[in-house]
């Protein structure tokens, strides 16, 4: 779960999405995506520090320059979450684990489609 949170806190950035956007479509080291986001230097590094850190983009050095790719495994871990919480059968288990945990309004979820809260409330 805590990989997931990384991801999408460092996806919430217009810049970031746009960074990402250049790095899918062609081979750019960060001077490049400098250059075409008209932004300086040390601000895309800002954003390429967070994007690493979250493992959404490896670099590799070739000569003098850093390119950047996306790390597709990321992407794929976000993806099957997104697919688990729009599942109508999972069943709502919190990371503590405990039985009381599982309890929204005294009752324990069985999933979207039978919430827990009564109907009328």
């Amino acid at each position: 779960m805590e990989t997931v949170v990384k991801i999408f806190k460092a996806l919430g950035d217009e810049t970031r999405l746009k960074i990402l956007m250049i790095i899918s479509s062609k081979l750019i080291c960060q001077k490049g995506i400098s250059k075409h986001l008209q932004i300086s230097d040390s601000a895309v590094s800002q954003h390429i520090k967070i994007l690493k850190e979250a493992n959404i983009i490896t670099g590799y050095k070739e000569g003098y320059y850093v390119f950047y790719k996306i790390n597709e495994e990321s992407f794929k871990e976000c993806i099957s979450f997104m697919k688990f919480i729009n599942d109508d059968n999972h069943t709502f288990v919190d990371m503590n684990d405990t039985e009381e945990s599982k309890k929204c309004c005294g009752v324990t979820c069985r999933g979207k489609s039978r919430c827990c809260k009564k109907k009328g409330d």
